[in-house]
Formats: structure tokens, sequence, C-alpha cells
């Protein structure tokens, strides 16, 4: 259970790296540029979202029940925003060379239908793992 809190802990923190730098440059992106305001404040909240997500990661490694609520809480934005837990694999693949095979509809369908239901065990895992976590 410990190992497993942590590889939970280390996906939060991976969702964080893998998406801020292109958020980071969109918000920058929308400062410069005329965007509508509340374009702007969506941008904002998705900075401010994806700092939750390394605030997660970290307090799973420190302080687990903290850090399971904070990823309760954020499981509506990881569902809106697409900030699936794996999708970081695609994009090892992409970088890995495997560019023309990952782009295809059906892959990126099945991939897709991939993240949710691993992104659904996640979450039950996150269930379990808190519960017991009250029980001690």
């Amino acid at each position: 259970m410990k190992w497993g809190m942590r590889i939970l802990g280390c996906l939060d923190l991976i969702t964080f790296l893998i998406f801020i730098y292109p958020k980071f440059l969109f918000l920058i992106s929308t400062f410069t540029i005329n965007f509508s305001i509340p374009q702007k404040a969506g941008a904002i909240g998705e900075i401010l979202v994806l700092l939750l997500f390394a605030l997660s990661g970290y307090l799973i490694f420190k302080l687990k029940k903290s850090g399971f609520i904070i990823s309760f809480i954020l499981i509506p934005f990881r569902f809106v925003y697409g900030y699936f837990s794996f999708d970081f694999l695609s994009y090892l693949a992409y970088c890995s060379g495997f560019k023309n095979e990952i782009s295809t509809d059906v892959f990126q369908n099945n991939w897709f239908y991939f993240l949710l239901v691993s992104e659904v065990m996640r979450y039950c895992l996150s269930a379990y793992w808190y519960s017991k976590l009250n029980q001690q």
C-alpha cells in the first residue's frame, strides 16, 4: 500500500510536469495578445489546478490523508481538462519515434477509453487506500 500511494503521488507530479509548460505558455500568450477576460481567467484557473496537482502529489508523500482529499477534489478537473494520470505514456511514445502510430484515429479513440478506464481504476484504488488509512 505504501508504494502504491507513492506511485499515485508520482503520477500527480508527472501530470503537473507534463502540462505546466504548455499551459504556462498559453497563460503568457493570453496576456500578450488580445484575449477576452474569460479566456484569461480560464488560463489562470488551469494553472491553479495544475498547482493543486503538484500539491496533491507532494502531500500524498508527506500527509497521505490530505493528499488524497486534494486528489479527490481534483476528480472533476481531471475529466474536464483531460489531465489523465497515464497520459504521459503517449508523450513517451511520441518522443520515442512512434509519432505516426499514435496519430491515427483508431489509436486515439482506443487510447482515450484506456485513459478513462485507468483513471476510474486509479480513483477506486485511491478510495480503497483512503478508507484503509482512516481505519488505522
